[in-house]
């Protein structure tokens, strides 16, 4: 032991500081708690084993334990090995009270340590009758393992000083165990304590508020996407409308430019609004602009001739106009008919038709007045 400056002590090469005015001691810079061990810690530790039962009191203590190692990693951390540095740990154990530790063999292939502490605290506490063992300790010794190896470990106590043991011996070693496991256990043994029955309960307020957050997630997602395809379905239908526009060009004429194949859809949705119109405005001709349409096969030609037939039903003309050259040829090599339908070579002339229709039909009828009158 050796005196460095008042309030400051080196034992084992462990520093030990106080701090007097603030009421605070730090072994080896960490800080840190010195209390009677066979008064104070051992009420304390009674206490707690008195409220939650044995085994829940010694998987706490090992949860503890392995949440515990942060500090006791960084000074392993700080050698080359493993050994080496749980050699140093082992001085900051004895000179705080936490009894002799030495690692008695590990395997890093098999995943396998085994440790042993004399004279731990845990073991020699007063404990009227019930064992403290070393729940906290071998949690701790789990933790480093856990962060040495990589992997979930499980500790298995093969000594044990309360029995007469020279010496508490701890194997830990990879497993699948966990916690959680345990205390699940617990409640299928029907040991499971209030502490116990009041965490799964707040587990189970805990997944149902889960539960309950998601199916809102899903409600609302579920919600956006009803809003996207009806918002789907409006751009679609302005799209088709202003894909298929139906001009009125005079009185009693309306015409339908088309552009681009016409398929059994686009033909239902194309009759639909062309006769809803012929109806509203009282059309009598209908005129089909194929100026726009550069390719055409049998299955359009019949569209065309479908909608002609419907607009007939209603008692308007329907006639067609712009077909190209390139259109023509390929109607005439499929052996499309279109013959009974009245065609012209663009708009105009299909508008200028119409228009004198009527002066002719007047024209001839004046004659055959004139004609009966002259016998």
């Amino acid at each position: 032991m050796t005196a460095l400056a008042p309030g400051k002590l080196d034992i084992a090469g462990v520093s030990h500081e106080w701090d007097l005015v603030r009421g605070e001691l730090r072994i080896g810079g960490l800080p840190s708690v010195a209390m009677f061990r066979d008064s104070s810690l051992a009420r304390l530790m009674s206490a707690f084993l008195a409220m939650v039962g044995p085994r829940r009191f010694a998987l706490a203590l090992q949860a503890e334990g392995v949440r515990s190692t942060d500090g006791d990693w960084t000074v392993i951390s700080a050698y080359p090995t493993f050994e080496q540095g749980f050699v140093e740990l082992a001085k900051y154990a004895a000179v705080s009270g936490w009894g002799g530790w030495e690692l008695v063999d590990l395997d890093r292939a098999a995943k396998v340590a085994v440790f042993r502490v004399t004279n731990g605290w845990e073991s020699v506490l007063p404990r009227d009758g019930s064992a403290f063992n070393g729940g906290l300790v071998a949690g701790k010794l789990t933790g480093l393992c856990q962060r040495l190896f990589g992997t979930l470990c499980w500790p298995r106590q093969t000594a044990f000083t309360g029995d007469g043991d020279a010496y508490d011996e701890f194997v830990i070693e990879a497993s699948t165990r966990s916690l959680d496991d345990e205390m699940r256990e617990l409640a299928a043994d029907d040991q499971a304590t209030a502490a116990d029955l009041q965490q799964m309960l707040a587990t189970v307020h805990a997944s149902a508020a889960a539960r309950e957050a998601a199916l809102a997630e899903r409600d609302r997602m579920v919600a956006e996407m009803q809003e996207k395809i009806a918002l789907i379905a409006e751009q679609r239908q302005a799209i088709m409308t202003l894909s298929t526009p139906i001009i009125e060009l005079w009185d009693e004429v309306v015409a339908v430019p088309i552009v681009g194949a016409i398929d059994a859809s686009r033909t239902a949705q194309m009759m639909e609004r062309l006769l809803e119109v012929i109806l509203q405005r009282r059309a009598r001709c209908a005129i089909l602009d194929l100026t726009g349409v550069d390719t055409i096969d049998t299955a359009t030609a019949d569209n065309f001739l479908r909608i002609v037939r419907a607009v007939k039903l209603l008692g308007a003309q329907g006639v067609i106009a712009g077909v190209g050259p390139s259109v023509a040829q390929t109607l005439v090599d499929l052996g499309v008919d279109l013959t009974a339908i009245p065609s012209f070579s663009n708009l105009r002339e299909a508008l200028r038709a119409f228009i004198a229709a009527p002066r002719r039909a007047a024209s001839s009828a004046t004659m055959s007045n004139v004609k009966e009158l002259s016998r």
